[in-house]
């Protein structure tokens, strides 16, 4: 009788610590996959400044930064992803930006 109520015990607590477990694991999984849409988002942001579809506001980049300046004065800043980089070039005739 011992024997099994002490088999009860273990597996009750080996059901509550694979339950836990999962509960953990699927957290994780949403919180990356919210932080890859972002990315993607802000990575589309920096493709909308870089074609000219964005006309009212201002931005600038940085290595870390896109830097949204709003139209009445307002600055947002989004943090870029750190595993790739942006490369900005302006051709020119005779100067650099119209």
């Amino acid at each position: 009788m011992k024997q099994s109520l002490k088999i009860k015990i273990y597996l009750t607590i080996l059901l509550t610590i694979l339950v836990l477990v999962g509960c953990n694991n699927a957290g994780t999984n949403e919180e990356a996959s919210l932080k890859e849409n972002e990315m993607e988002q802000i990575k589309d942001l920096v493709s909308d400044y870089s074609l000219g579809k964005i006309k009212n506001e201002s931005a600038s980049i940085t290595s870390e930064h896109l830097i949204v300046k709003k139209s009445d004065g307002d600055e947002e800043i989004y943090d870029l992803p750190e595993d790739e980089f942006f490369v900005s070039i302006a051709p020119y005739l005779n100067e650099t930006h119209p």
